[in-house]
């Protein structure tokens, strides 16, 4: 799938330079998607954000401590922190409201941002997120993990492909190359091996933060449209009280299926696309 060229930016937010992809021109609600922990940067998402800027802006970011953004001295990937990435990202490009669109581990994120800001979001979109827990979801809060260093570029693929749903890494090997770094003894994952620390340490530590919320009751708050769009082979839903509970007691939720695992960005980037499309074209 052909890319156009789109244009690169980064701001600073807070103690970390975050670091983005812009697609399209100004127009309808633009865009804003957010990428998961093993989906690793906005590199996943440049066919889908590109298709989908018909019409308005769409921005693809790379999250704090992964891809080309900086990793978080105070190894702050709190909730609150990705929280003001996103909206620092909003407010650098002018949007007055937008459309938080995240993906597996991001749609805790995605659903936080329109909880919280009403006035600012114009639709939600989650894809493959299958509704995890507190507002760590269920991450270990923990620093000085080690770094994740692979012998070689092979290496790396293969580790990956033991994954029950495989990122796009396992098999494409310019994604694989570009998700590494070289260092003295080998590939290193481009990923602060402590991306999932909720405690942060050093003067963050010290930051005011939001009291910590069920995923469920914010999704309760959200008045805006919404979408799911979840792999009809991903292992986010193995639990089928997770889509009873969504069918319950959120019925204007919209659920979409496409054919997939859990990188559906990879493997359905097209229906993607066209449902995404379908669900904002009138936002």
């Amino acid at each position: 799938m052909a890319i156009r060229a789109h244009r690169t930016g980064t701001v600073v937010s807070g103690d970390v330079t975050i670091f983005y992809r812009v697609f399209g021109k100004p127009g309808r609600a633009p865009a804003l998607i957010m990428h998961g922990a093993n989906y690793f940067d906005s590199l996943d998402w440049l066919a889908v954000a590109d298709g989908i800027a018909t019409d308005r802006e769409v921005v693809c970011y790379d999250k704090r401590g992964f891809g080309n953004s900086t990793w978080s001295p105070g190894k702050d990937y709190s909730l609150d922190a990705h929280v003001g990435d996103a909206m620092m990202i909003a407010g650098e490009l002018g949007w007055r409201k937008f459309i938080p669109m995240g993906h597996s581990a991001s749609g805790r994120l995605a659903i936080t941002i329109a909880a919280n800001f009403p006035d600012r979001v114009a639709a939600l979109i989650v894809p493959d997120s299958g509704m995890g827990g507190e507002e760590g979801g269920g991450q270990r809060q923990t620093t000085g993990n080690p770094l994740l260093i692979f012998e070689s570029v092979e290496a790396a693929m293969a580790s990956f492909a033991k994954l029950a749903n495989p990122p796009r890494v396992s098999h494409d090997r310019a994604r694989a190359e570009a998700a590494l770094v070289k260092v003295d003894n080998g590939y290193m994952l481009r990923r602060d091996p402590d991306f999932q620390n909720a405690n942060p340490v050093g003067e963050a530590a010290g930051l005011p933060r939001r009291p910590p919320s069920n995923v469920w009751d914010d999704l309760a708050k959200v008045t805006c449209p919404v979408m799911f769009l979840r792999g009809a082979r991903s292992d986010r839903w193995k639990d089928p009280k997770v889509l009873e509970r969504l069918e319950r007691e959120y019925p204007k939720l919209l659920m979409v299926v496409v054919d997939s695992q859990h990188d559906v960005a990879d493997q359905a980037p097209g229906a993607v696309i066209a449902r995404v499309r379908e669900f904002i074209s009138n936002i």
